[in-house]
């Protein structure tokens, strides 16, 4: 019986590939909302990336769980952050530097920098709330030095020290104050339990160059008074962003980063900063998240060519691509086939990579008779999940999440 099964699973895929190889000119599918789509070329002036590429083409494919449940599109990621953080310099902390907290035991990372070499002791704070001050022993729980934290894991600065504040401190609109200060310090202010907490997310984690990107925040358990953005590239160049209110009291923003500084690896960054509440119970939130910034150097042109070798059983999928630059690209997808009940489940992923001269050329999705047999899916088929990638800088050009249906 089960010789018999995979006999006739053998025989539906071969027709199902048969009928494929019928219809061998296709056409990628209109894209949807939320793909990456360029709308225009831009041929990267940097060749010293590409001179050391291979460019010997590469395939490769292998079957997939058809029960895994595989996202079409990446979800959002979302930051969420209970902490802030402030520069201070030994005027400001010789003084004392407003720390606004609305919830007890607070965690205060004091971190030299610039330059500075001094090191703090519990002995050289001070905690004021109100008309109260307390000396360093009295306003905190424990106090950590730089050797404890490394040995943790931590890679912090030399001098680094994290305070823990006791109850005794409270909350609310604290000062600190270092009367010994000496430098320039970068204060952190961590609340674990606060119920105060800034929710950033970028839209994409990938952008193309021009193109835009949307920023949202939105700080729950207060409501934010003001909130700024900034972008961070690779590179170290900063971008300053507005965040605009919106009717249910979160922050957005449309922002195209800098295609200057769309050069090679590397993540860029997205800094949100808020503060609200209230008199009595001040809010300050800092989070941060991340994104790839992509140059459009070649796209999908639309075209597939498909074949199906009646002998080996297998299918490749020809996809058409013009390219601006020549470098090394790289293609990936899915193939979906249909199961007994009908339903589109994953049978195979495949990548395909090899040198394209400016231009139109194709790269070519292979999948196997083994690959294929192994889902026990057969026809129609479909391509999802259709992503082009420059070598060069590792950027993500392209992405579809349904490419072509195969019939």
């Amino acid at each position: 019986m089960p010789n018999l099964k995979s006999a006739a699973l053998a025989a539906s895929l071969a027709l199902g590939l048969a009928g494929v190889a019928q219809a061998a000119d296709l056409r990628l599918s209109a894209p949807a909302a939320g793909d990456q789509v360029p709308t225009r070329l831009s041929a990267n002036p940097d060749t010293r990336a590409t001179a050391t590429l291979d460019r010997t083409p590469v395939a490769v494919s292998w079957a997939l769980d058809p029960a895994a449940n595989l996202a079409e599109r990446p979800e959002a990621f979302v930051q969420q952050s209970r902490e802030y953080w402030l520069d201070a310099d030994e005027a400001q902390l010789r003084r004392g530097i407003g720390l606004p907290t609305t919830a007890e035991a607070a965690l205060i990372r004091i971190s030299p920098h610039g330059g500075n070499r001094s090191r703090l002791s519990v002995d050289d704070l001070v905690i004021r709330n109100g008309g109260v001050e307390l000396n360093g022993r009295a306003a905190t729980q424990s106090l950590v030095d730089e050797t404890a934290l490394r040995a943790a894991g931590m890679d912090v600065p030399e001098g680094t020290v994290i305070a823990r504040l006791a109850p005794a401190a409270g909350k609310g609109r604290l000062e600190l104050a270092v009367p010994a200060a000496s430098g320039s310090y970068l204060i952190h202010v961590f609340e674990p339990t606060s119920t105060a907490v800034l929710s950033l997310t970028a839209a994409r984690d990938t952008v193309l160059a021009g193109q835009p990107l949307r920023i949202s925040a939105a700080l729950q358990g207060a409501k934010a008074l003001t909130a700024s953005g900034l972008l961070t590239a690779p590179d170290g160049y900063s971008q300053p962003f507005a965040l605009q209110l919106q009717a249910d009291g979160s922050w957005q923003a449309d922002v195209v980063p800098d295609a200057a500084h769309a050069r090679g690896p590397g993540l860029w960054e997205v800094h949100a900063f808020t503060s609200g509440g209230t008199s009595r119970a001040p809010v300050q939130r800092d989070a941060r998240t991340a994104f790839a910034l992509s140059r459009p150097s070649a796209r999908l042109d639309g075209t597939v060519a498909s074949t199906a070798d009646a002998g080996r059983g297998g299918l490749s999928l020809a996809v058409g691509i013009e390219a601006a630059s020549a470098s090394r690209y790289q293609l990936a997808g899915v193939l979906y086939g249909t199961a007994a009940d009908g339903t589109r489940r994953p049978a195979a992923y495949a990548q395909s990579a090899g040198w394209l001269d400016a231009g139109n050329g194709r790269l070519t999705l292979s999948f196997d008779r083994s690959t294929l047999e192994a889902a026990k899916l057969t026809a129609p088929y479909e391509l999802r999940d259709l992503r082009l990638s420059d070598q060069a800088d590792l950027g993500l050009i392209e992405r579809r999440a349904r490419a072509v249906e195969l019939r």
